[in-house]
């Protein structure tokens, strides 16, 4: 009995020590000192984002205000999942009579999803403008550049740092594969010798992915061999073709992932050949690999004319509790000393103390030579190497919430049946052998044609059940294309099987 008691004694000691130990471990820059003011943001930035701008906003924050300050992140997921969250409480708050919902700040993600969030007035001016109008001139952050928009016009909200979209490839997987030269164009991508080796994610979680498919259907859709053989070909026609490109694209895909993180990192460990993706993971993850395995084989390059240069938002939320602090905040990011923080090494004065985020400040001013000695990219500038594309809003700006549904039914739910119908088109001898079968996988609904989506489709996604009910029929036609394409296929390849067997 005695023995018993003392092992539970021991027991009890273990287990207290367990939950003890993560509080004796805390570092004492994570206390929460009584009567502290906190900060609450959500936002779809990855912990390294996080941990920099918490660690460098307290410290300014003590110095300029004598103020200790606490941020509470709210990490829901990505910006489609913090959009659908602020829309649901906007909601919930409106039909109570509520001003806010409890959060500050809304940071990072796409500058679609910031928009919106200021049209349906869940953000508010935050007071920039006024409190700083000299940032805002052209020599610093401009209106527009590239086609894209850099801040609200109505003060709702500010882009804060760059992103463009690219490529990312593993040389020693593109040898074992046979191919010689690495992908430089969103086309490559759709070669079929990359079936099942391309890393994709799926844009229905990520604005940025979302917005990163975006660049691939503009770049079709402003692209022919002469202008005057654009200017002959209907948009309709156009759109058509970015839509076969996704599709071809889609079925190489190995995988679409809910972390568009992962899309280098698995293309850098080999598990496969390329993958779209955000400029910073592929910078990252090349460095990475570099550093840490003296190895080149990881690559990250933006398609020449391949994208635009876009911004990632700071929104200040509608009854923001602590809106002084918002504004601190907000203040702090679009300064020097918060933009030397994404591109910045490690160390450096002014610059992270323990992550490299290797993003692009939106600053003009911080693309000095003084400033770039201090980069982890100093030879990266967004400003002069933009190419020829230009984004042109009018071709597809409505549609961006449409994009991400229609690639969810043409090429996630119906994955299976899209990459059978690729294969047995490659087998069979290729879309020039088998036009019939190219013909049926090409095909679209008649309202994800361009003109009706544009006319129609679009707004009667915004309603939810009607989101639902177009999806499961555009899941039910692409799945019907897919097979009817596999068969024909197929019955082309038994007959041109026999015709070599006769001759």
């Amino acid at each position: 009995m005695k023995t018993s008691w003392i092992r539970i004694g021991f027991f009890l000691a273990a287990f207290a020590v367990t939950l003890a130990v993560p509080f004796l471990l805390k570092p004492a820059e994570e206390s929460r000192p009584a009567g502290a003011r906190t900060l609450v943001i959500v936002s779809p930035h990855n912990e390294a984002i996080r941990h920099e701008f918490e660690h460098a906003f307290r410290a300014w924050h003590l110095k300029t205000h004598g103020e200790v300050v606490l941020l509470d992140w709210r990490s829901i997921g990505g910006t489609s999942e913090i959009v659908r969250y602020l829309d649901g409480e906007f909601k919930a708050a409106d039909r109570v009579g509520r001003d806010g919902i409890g959060l500050d700040l809304f940071f990072g993600g796409g500058q679609y999803d910031h928009a919106k969030q200021a049209e349906k007035g869940h953000t508010v001016p935050c007071g920039l403008r006024e409190r700083h109008p000299d940032w805002l001139d052209a020599g610093i952050i401009p209106r527009q550049f590239s086609g894209e928009l850099f801040y609200d016009k109505d003060d709702r909200w500010y882009g804060c740092c760059l992103t463009s979209f690219g490529l990312c490839y593993n040389e020693d997987v593109l040898a074992d594969l046979g191919i010689a030269a690495p992908p430089r164009q969103w086309t490559d991508l759709a070669d079929a010798r990359y079936f099942r080796k391309i890393a994709l994610a799926d844009p229905s979680k990520s604005g940025s992915i979302n917005k990163a498919f975006e660049m691939v259907i503009q770049q079709q859709m402003q692209t022919s061999d002469t202008p005057a053989a654009m200017a002959e070909t209907p948009l309709d026609d156009r759109w058509r073709r970015a839509m076969t490109l996704l599709k071809t694209i889609g079925a190489n895909a190995r995988y679409f992932t809910d972390g568009a993180g992962k899309v280098p990192v698995d293309v850098a460990q080999g598990d496969a050949a390329a993958g779209m993706c955000i400029d910073f993971y592929g910078r990252f993850q090349s460095e990475f690999v570099a550093d840490q395995e003296s190895s080149a084989r990881m690559r990250y390059l933006t398609p020449v004319a391949g994208s635009s240069v876009s911004v990632d938002p700071i929104s200040l939320l509608r009854g923001a509790p602590h809106r002084e602090l918002a504004e601190r905040f907000i203040d702090f990011v679009m300064s020097e000393d918060g933009q030397k923080l994404w591109d910045y090494r490690v160390g450096e004065p002014g610059g992270p103390v323990r992550y490299a985020l290797r993003r692009l400040p939106i600053r003009k001013d911080l693309y000095t030579a003084a400033h770039r000695a201090h980069m982890s990219d100093p030879d990266t500038l967004p400003y002069e190497q933009t190419g020829d594309f230009v984004y042109q809003p009018g071709l597809t700006a409505s549609l961006f919430g449409l994009i991400r549904t229609l690639i969810r039914a043409m090429c996630i739910d119906t994955h299976e049946e899209l990459a059978a119908a690729w294969r047995a088109i490659g087998a069979a001898g290729g879309p020039e052998a088998c036009p019939d079968a190219w013909a049926a996988l090409q095909a679209l609904p008649p309202d994800a044609g361009y003109r009706q989506a544009k006319a129609d489709t679009a707004k009667r996604l915004s309603d939810k059940l009607e989101e639902a009910r177009i999806s499961r029929d555009w899941v039910v036609f692409f799945q019907a294309q897919y097979r009817k394409a596999r068969e024909l296929a197929d019955r082309q390849g038994q007959l041109s099987g026999s015709s070599r067997v006769q001759q």
